[in-house]
Formats: structure tokens, C-alpha cells, sequence
């Protein structure tokens, strides 16, 4: 009889505890939640970031790949003019 006591009276102690550790699990799953979703804000912030800078570059890349085209087709014609 004093088994199944000792027995019941640990199961009594377990069970209380329980309680703290699920509210401690909740706790910190909630702080990792709300971290994870700043960290979603943060990651689409540089995401738009980086879409303007990769903008930015295409266009740069575009105008001078226009500017060398003009240039090598000016440059012969200006130095035949000079230099006949």
C-alpha cells in the first residue's frame, strides 16, 4: 500500500508541474513566433530594396550598352572626318 502511494503521490507532483512547463513551452514559442515574423518583415523590406537596386542596375547596363553601340559606330565615322 505505501507503493502505490509513494506511486500516486508522484504522479500528483508530476501533473502539477505539468501546468508551468506547458505555460513556459507557450512563452517561448510565442517569443519565437513573434521573432520569426519580424524577421518576415525585415526579409521583405530587403527584398524590395534589392528589386530597386536590381532595377536601377538593368536599366544603368542598358544605357551604357546603348552609349558603347553609338560610340562604336561614331568613332570611325568622327576619326575619318579628322584624319582623311
Amino acid at each position: 500500500m505505501a507503493v502505490v502511494e509513494h506511486r500516486l503521490g508522484q504522479m500528483e507532483n508530476r501533473h502539477e508541474s505539468v501546468p508551468t512547463r506547458i505555460t513556459k513551452l507557450e512563452q517561448q514559442f510565442e517569443h519565437m513566433s513573434d521573432q520569426l515574423s519580424e524577421l518576415n518583415e525585415g526579409q521583405q523590406a530587403l527584398t524590395v530594396v534589392v528589386s530597386g537596386i536590381g532595377k536601377k542596375i538593368t536599366w544603368s547596363m542598358g544605357v551604357a550598352a546603348a552609349a558603347w553601340a553609338i560610340l562604336q559606330m561614331l568613332v570611325p565615322v568622327v576619326l575619318r572626318v579628322v584624319f582623311p
